[in-house]
């Protein structure tokens, strides 16, 4: 009798264990919001904000920099939020990278007038990382991508 109250209770003790860390994971994955779609979800000026934040804290840029660049980048934020306006219209996704390219250009060069030759340096150095980054995991993506469809097939 002792012997099953011993292996019931540690049954019961190890079934809570598992049923607290599933909870546990559910909760951790609802706390965190969804990559990517955060920035969809904000205004341009939570963007412009966010970015003027992000870029004070990496560049250690003055409060006069920073209502510079929080200026520039809302004035970017808003062309670009319509620019994907039109383009939901249009059809021609080439003529809206080229456009997004040019506003981009237009952001990057008035940017440079904002900042010390150092912070712009800095700057584009963590742009070129971000980009790196970016672009290494888009070609991980492609290659587990691959690597499934050649297990399947096989």
């Amino acid at each position: 009798m002792k012997k099953s109250l011993i292996l019931f209770a540690a049954f019961i003790l190890s079934v809570g264990a598992a049923s607290a860390q599933t909870a546990q994971n559910e909760t951790g994955r609802m706390q965190r919001p969804m990559r990517g779609q955060g920035m969809r979800n904000m205004t341009p000026e939570q963007r412009a904000d966010q970015q003027a934040q992000r870029l004070t804290k990496q560049l250690g840029l003055s409060a006069d920099q920073t209502a510079k660049v929080k200026a520039l980048a809302l004035a970017q934020q808003q062309e670009r939020q319509e620019m994907r306006g039109q383009a939901s219209a249009s059809t021609d996704r080439q003529a809206m990278m080229q456009n997004m390219k040019a506003s981009h250009a237009k952001y990057e060069e008035q940017l440079k007038g904002v900042l010390t030759s150092d912070q712009y340096t800095k700057y584009t150095q963590m742009r070129d990382e971000r980009m790196d980054k970016m672009q290494s995991k888009l070609q991980d993506r492609k290659g587990h991508k691959g690597k499934m469809k050649a297990s399947t097939n096989s």
